[in-house]
């Protein structure tokens, strides 16, 4: 099985969100400097004037602080998941080279994914956290042990995470005329503290040790797609 972060693939994200952020603060600082330069003006303070330089202040704002918000997006990518990392590598001991494993994926049309899965059964779809505790999974809805020793809502739900990200794939694969792979999802805890419990849950939870006995249950109980397909999938991820 193949371990890949598509690395090139985050750096063509980062050039796009630099290349607007940079153009929008551009332009953010030239309306303001328009908007200063009718302040020497008189005649320009009443009527419609008055207005326009009004709105280029406030357009001119409004663009600056979206430009520092790209740059800075562009700049806080994250390179890579070691999470997803020590992941793969566990899948890695028993996947063989007909599957392909792509950690990082942070795409425009996708959003970011921790990890997609591609193979003969399909794409899977993984949500990877290392939190810590109690956590009980009622379908769709987590709960977890707080420090009072109570049990209450979680703050966050991989499983409605994991869904979102199905959903925004299957789309992106549509698109790709990739529409027939089935995509599926898995919730994969990694802390060595966690203790998990599950009631007719909505997407399939694990930890590392048991991933590959539910993988079984699901994903791996039959091969789904050719070959061709599996080198679509594996493609339009990596530079669609």
């Amino acid at each position: 099985m193949q371990n890949i972060n598509p690395s090139h693939s985050i750096a063509r994200r980062g050039r796009f969100y630099l290349f607007f952020g940079g153009l929008a603060f551009l332009g953010g600082a030239i309306a303001l400097t328009l908007a200063v330069l009718f302040f020497y003006f008189p005649l320009w303070e009443t009527g419609s004037f008055a207005i326009v330089r009004a709105l280029l202040i406030l357009i001119g704002i409004l663009a600056l602080i979206g430009g520092i918000g790209l740059i800075v997006r562009a700049l806080t990518l994250q390179k890579d998941n070691p999470l997803a990392y020590a992941v793969g590598e566990a899948l890695g001991q028993f996947l063989d080279n007909r599957y392909t494993y792509l950690r990082n994926v942070s795409k425009r049309r996708v959003g970011y994914i921790d990890a997609v899965l591609v193979g003969p059964p399909g794409a899977l779809v993984f949500r990877i956290v290392d939190y810590p505790g109690q956590w009980i999974n009622e379908r769709s809805e987590w709960i977890v042990k707080t420090r009072n020793g109570k049990m209450s809502p979680a703050k966050t739900n991989p499983t409605r995470e994991c869904v979102k990200d199905v959903y925004a794939l299957r789309k992106f694969l549509a698109k790709h005329g990739l529409e027939r792979v089935p995509v599926y999802a898995i919730v994969v805890f990694t802390s060595p503290n966690v203790q998990l419990a599950a009631s007719g849950p909505v997407v399939p939870i694990c930890e590392i040790p048991t991933l590959y006995q539910i993988m079984r249950r699901d994903y791996l109980t039959d091969e789904r797609i050719a070959p061709q397909a599996i080198r679509g999938t594996v493609d339009a991820i990596i530079d669609g």
